[in-house]
């Protein structure tokens, strides 16, 4: 329609006489009103197919049906698994487009798109009763990747094209990115740092970083978390205030961008003039893939955090290894020796090395409360509420007794399993990651694992093993859990 439109004004104004051109002028004046009327009913044509898939029945959001576009590039000869974009809502005109485009420039692999559009639910006369997509996009936690990998990618790779090309997708997160506006923009930002092992790339625009369901916090979490393999590309526009209740769009941006950069990621970013509105964001979507799949070849690196109390803590090039695939639920792991942590699985235990080398170990053992951890020296000890934000610290009296309890550290989840290691930082097992917490009860590191959500951590001398996503991992670090005598204090800092 564009191409139309411009060919009839460019020959209008080179091939009629001078004489009448004041009044061809107006004429164009009028054509390209007509333009920018019609544009946005224009249909692009696709080179490849694009498939439609209905979703019900989901275990993950219950009772919610929705739409999944499938866009099937023609360039896609299934002999070998595609690169994956997922966009939310309804970007599938802008993605295709973008792929047509840019898998014929060399500068994107050949990809598929896959869509998810939010989810609603119904009553028996076709009533919507629930709109989920503010639940499903604006969450804190990881259940829409969960949602993804588990129910719509499944989906999605059952399907045939028209033609019987088996639909395979690409597992390597390198090969996979993720994109959304506003809900949706701050959706793909959380699938990608949620899940890093299922995508690098992200592109987020006019993102809802904003008190809507913890959103606003992410700046803090991005500054306190290990940097992920992630390429990420922000867009907002300087007017960005949707609702002046929630605050503005555009300052819980830049303060993302100024988070992101601290923290070492390889971040690129545009502000433009507007309000809350994706069009900007569309305009610049071709350019925005050809930087953000740059380095597909090669891969998204890991850049180095300006956090000085996460590198006190971890070893540079040194991150979690998988000991054991397959953990039963409610595995728990605690300390044993300098050696070895003991797993805990019913009533069944294991000496377990950090080469992954289990042992049976025979008789009874008193195992110790997990949700209590006592301060190297003895002086004090932090114990959890369940369901709470809060870690209570209780001081220890020569007669054995807790006294002067208060909530003293501060978390971003509720708390699960804790320990101290020597030198009397708090390190919980939480939703997020092992949150790390100082002598002052704050929140200075968060250590992230390829499972996301942390179930039981424990030490053994400098080595730390967690459970997460039922796979026992461990991981060298520059701390010890051995507690001999009282770490020197860090007073009122």
């Amino acid at each position: 329609m564009r191409e139309i439109v411009m060919t009839i004004v460019v020959t209008i104004f080179f091939f009629v006489p001078l004489s009448t051109q004041p009044f061809c002028l107006m004429i164009m004046k009028r054509l390209l009103c007509l333009l920018t009327l019609l544009l946005p009913f224009a249909t692009y044509a696709y080179n490849g197919e694009m498939l439609t898939l209905e979703m019900g029945g989901s275990k993950i959001y219950p009772g919610t049906d929705r739409k999944v576009m499938i866009y099937v590039p023609r360039q896609y000869d299934a002999s070998a698994p595609a690169a994956l974009i997922v966009g939310t809502d309804s970007q599938e005109k802008a993605l295709a487009e973008c792929i047509d485009s840019l898998i014929v420039e060399g500068t994107m692999p050949v990809t598929i798109a896959v869509v998810v559009r939010p989810g609603r639910i119904h009553n028996a006369k076709g009533e919507v009763v629930r709109y989920n997509r503010s639940n499903e996009y604006d969450r804190m936690d990881g259940r829409f990747a969960l949602f993804l990998e588990k129910e719509v990618l499944p989906e999605v790779e059952r399907m045939r094209c028209a033609d019987g090309r088996a639909i395979k997708l690409s597992k390597e997160p390198s090969m996979r990115a993720i994109t959304g506006s506003s809900s949706g923009g701050i959706c793909a930002f959380n699938a990608a740092w949620q899940r890093p092992d299922m995508f690098s790339r992200v592109y987020a625009m006019c993102g809802t970083f904003v008190p809507f369901r913890g959103g606003d916090q992410f700046p803090a979490l991005v500054r306190k978390g290990e940097p992920r393999a992630l390429r990420i590309f922000l867009q907002d526009n300087d007017k960005d205030t949707w609702n002046p209740l929630f605050g503005s769009w555009f300052e819980y941006n830049t303060l993302m961008l100024s988070a992101l950069q601290f923290a070492g990621y390889d971040v690129r970013h545009q502000w433009d003039k507007g309000g809350h509105s994706g069009r900007n964001g569309r305009a610049i979507m071709k350019e925005v893939m050809r930087w953000l799949w740059s380095d597909w070849q090669s891969g998204v690196k890991v850049g180095m955090s300006g956090n000085k109390s996460l590198n006190d803590i971890i070893i540079p090039g040194e991150g979690w290894h998988c000991i054991a695939d397959e953990v039963a639920d409610g595995a728990m792991v605690y300390p044993y020796d300098d050696e070895q942590v003991m797993l805990r699985i019913g009533r069944r235990n294991e000496a377990v090395a950090v080469s992954g080398e289990r042992t049976k170990i025979k008789g009874r053992i008193a195992l110790p409360n997990p949700y209590k951890a006592l301060y190297p020296g003895g002086a004090h000890t932090a114990v959890r509420r369940e369901g709470s934000n809060w870690v209570w610290q209780y001081i220890n009296t020569p007669d054995g007794k807790l006294s002067h309890g208060q909530e003293f550290y501060y978390l971003y989840t509720d708390a699960g399993q804790m320990l101290f290691d020597a030198k009397g930082y708090l390190y919980v097992a939480t939703a997020v990651g092992v949150q790390i917490c100082d002598q002052n009860g704050r929140v200075r590191a968060i250590l992230s694992l390829p499972g996301g959500s942390v179930e039981s951590i424990a030490f053994a001398g400098n080595n730390l093993f967690a459970i997460s996503g039922g796979k026992l991992y461990v991981r060298k670090l520059l701390r010890s859990g051995v507690h001999q005598g009282s770490p020197k204090s860090e007073g009122q800092g």
